[in-house]
């Protein structure tokens, strides 16, 4: 499956999770504070050493190239690629 189409199902807007009464400042503070913790997940797999994970490596660095700026979505991108693989 495509990153395209796994991405149809995903709604635009960068927080569906807010209500949309919520104050801009919470909703500014819950999207840097989602995009700071995406970051740190995908700089501690990028640090990883182990040879056996060195593809999801390669994947996510792919997945980073294609969302700049947007850590939560390259994860995200991430994350549903490797739920589509077969498990070893």
């Amino acid at each position: 499956m495509s990153a395209e189409r796994m991405f149809q199902s995903v709604p635009s807007d960068p927080d569906p999770w807010m209500a949309d009464d919520t104050p801009s400042e919470i909703r500014q503070f819950a999207i840097e504070s989602l995009r700071w913790q995406a970051q740190e997940i995908i700089d501690e797999v990028l640090c990883s050493r182990e040879p056996g994970e060195e593809l999801a490596r390669a994947r996510l660095r792919r997945c980073v190239a294609r969302h700049p700026g947007r850590p939560e979505r390259a994860l995200l991108e991430q994350l549903m690629t490797n739920r589509e693989e077969p498990c070893m």
